[in-house]
């Protein structure tokens, strides 16, 4: 009731989603190679995005640091491998020789994480919905690009896993750091969102079943990315290593029959 209409169902992304899912359905059907566990994983992360972005959940998830860095992570680290893993290796490679750097983009998307996140930048990125959604766009793109490299394993792959992790920690460190030294008195998110709804400081307790210590909440939503983003890089190594030791075996014979 509070929230109104910031908490309905986005239909439009619906129908955006829907055309991409068909698109990729008459495509698959053109390549036989295309088995039905990259079909569900594809659709998997289509069903996330929504659901992270397009229902309910994307407003709920400006109540806290926690809710705010869950939805992120998800969003950043295990629907871009999902949608990769839904094609096959080949198109992967292809993509990778054609000079895209996945490490400048992994550079890029560490830098501007880290500056969403700072209690002075958000106000300016929520200021402009064109802004606020370019901003994610521009770094859901760029997760793609940082993602190429693991899911479609290759000379240097471990060493890019090795700078993923570390590039990504900053922003993760500079809400446990801020919890622990001074923290913020509540979520710059959940200040925005208030003003959105234009409900006063003293009633903001509505929107929120229970209190959330702010400290307490800025390190675990930066443990809690931590931990998100290390478990989604190494099931992606797995997944991709996989795949293509999948795809190769579909390989041989055919090979043998060339023989």
């Amino acid at each position: 009731m509070i929230l109104g209409g910031l908490a309905a169902w986005n239909m439009p992304l619906v129908l955006i989603l829907a055309c991409i899912s068909a698109m990729y359905f008459f495509w698959a059907k053109k390549h036989p190679d295309v088995g039905s566990s990259q079909f569900y994983l594809f659709h998997a992360g289509i069903g996330l995005f929504y659901l992270l972005m397009g229902s309910p959940l994307y407003m709920l998830s400006h109540l806290s640091f926690s809710t705010h860095m869950l939805q992120m992570s998800i969003l950043y680290f295990f629907v871009p491998p999902l949608l990769l893993l839904g094609i096959p290796a080949w198109n992967g490679h292809k993509w990778k020789k054609r000079n895209i750097s996945s490490f400048s983009a992994l550079i890029l998307f560490s830098i501007l994480f880290f500056l969403y996140h700072l209690p002075q930048v958000v106000p300016f990125v929520y200021k402009s919905p064109v802004i606020h959604t370019g901003f994610i766009l521009l770094l859901f793109g760029l997760s793609f690009l940082m993602w190429l490299p693991v899911i479609t394993p290759g000379p240097g792959s471990n060493r890019f896993s090795w700078w993923s992790s570390i590039l990504l920690m900053p922003a993760c460190l500079l809400l446990i750091l801020n919890g622990l030294m001074d923290g913020q008195n509540a979520s710059p998110l959940f200040s925005q969102l208030m003003l959105k709804l234009c409900i006063p400081a003293d009633q903001a307790g509505a929107l929120l079943p229970f209190q959330i210590n702010a400290k307490a909440d800025q390190i675990f939503g930066g443990l809690l990315m931590l931990v998100l983003h290390k478990f989604s890089l190494l099931a992606a190594i797995r997944l991709g290593s996989q795949r293509i030791s999948r795809e190769h075996l579909k390989l041989k014979p055919s090979l043998h029959r060339m023989e």
